[in-house]
C-alpha cells in the first residue's frame, strides 16, 4: 500500500511538472504615480518636398562649379528636437550616368540666411560640413549628419549650398565614358530622426 501512494504521488507530480501547472499563484503590482507620457510629430522637407532631384548635370566641365541651393525646413512637437542626415544617391545607373556620379566631387555648407552667396564662383558664405578648408569631396560619398531643430524649438529652416566639380585634370575619356556627352541624376535625401 506504501509503495502505491509513493507511486500515485510520483505520477502527480509528473504530470504536474511536465504540463507547467502550479499551485502557487505568482502575481504583485504597483501603482507608479506621477507618469506623463508625451508624443510627438516630426516633419523635414526640401524645398517643400520629401525629396530633390538634382540633374541632370550636363555642362560641368574638370575644374568648373555648379552650385545650387536647398531650403531645409524641419518642424518639430511634442518637446522634440530633429536631427537630419544628408545623403546622395545615384537615380540613373545607366554605365554613361554612374561613370559621371563616380568622378563628381561636392562641398556643402550651411547658411541661415537664405540671401547668403551660393555662387559657382568663391567661396560660398556659411559653415562648411561635407569637404573641408573650402575643398570638395567625392559626392558618392556624401553622408552629412547635424541638428536642425533644438528640443524646445517648434521650427528651424537651413539653407543647403551644395557645389558640384569634376577634379581639374580628370581626362576627356574616364573607363570608355566620353564625358563631354555624359548626364547624371541623382537624389539629395534628407532623412530625420527625433532627439530629445
Amino acid at each position: 500500500m506504501k509503495r502505491l501512494a509513493v507511486t500515485i504521488a510520483a505520477v502527480a507530480l509528473v504530470l504536474l511538472v511536465g504540463t507547467g501547472t502550479t499551485a502557487a499563484l505568482w502575481n504583485d503590482s504597483e501603482a507608479v504615480e506621477g507618469t506623463t507620457v508625451n508624443s510627438g510629430t516630426l516633419k523635414l522637407t526640401m524645398n517643400g518636398q520629401s525629396q530633390v532631384t538634382i540633374g541632370p548635370l550636363s555642362g560641368l566641365y574638370p575644374g568648373g562649379v555648379i552650385a545650387t541651393k536647398i531650403a531645409l525646413a524641419g518642424q518639430a512637437s511634442g518637446n522634440l528636437g530633429l536631427d537630419y542626415t544628408l545623403a546622395a544617391i545615384l537615380s540613373d545607373t545607366s554605365s554613361a550616368s554612374s561613370t559621371l556620379y563616380g568622378i563628381i566631387d561636392a562641398q556643402v555648407f550651411t547658411q541661415s540666411d537664405a540671401g547668403a552667396s551660393c555662387a559657382s564662383t568663391g567661396l560660398p558664405d556659411g559653415m562648411q560640413v561635407y569637404g573641408s578648408g573650402g575643398g570638395f569631396t567625392e559626392l558618392s560619398a556624401l553622408v552629412v549628419t547635424a541638428s536642425l531643430v533644438a528640443p524646445a524649438a517648434d521650427s528651424a529652416t537651413t539653407h543647403l549650398c551644395i557645389r558640384f566639380t569634376i577634379p581639374a585634370g580628370t581626362p576627356p575619356d574616364v573607363g570608355g565614358i566620353e564625358l563631354s556627352g555624359a548626364a547624371t541624376t541623382f537624389t539629395i535625401t534628407a532623412t530625420g530622426e527625433g532627439t530629445r
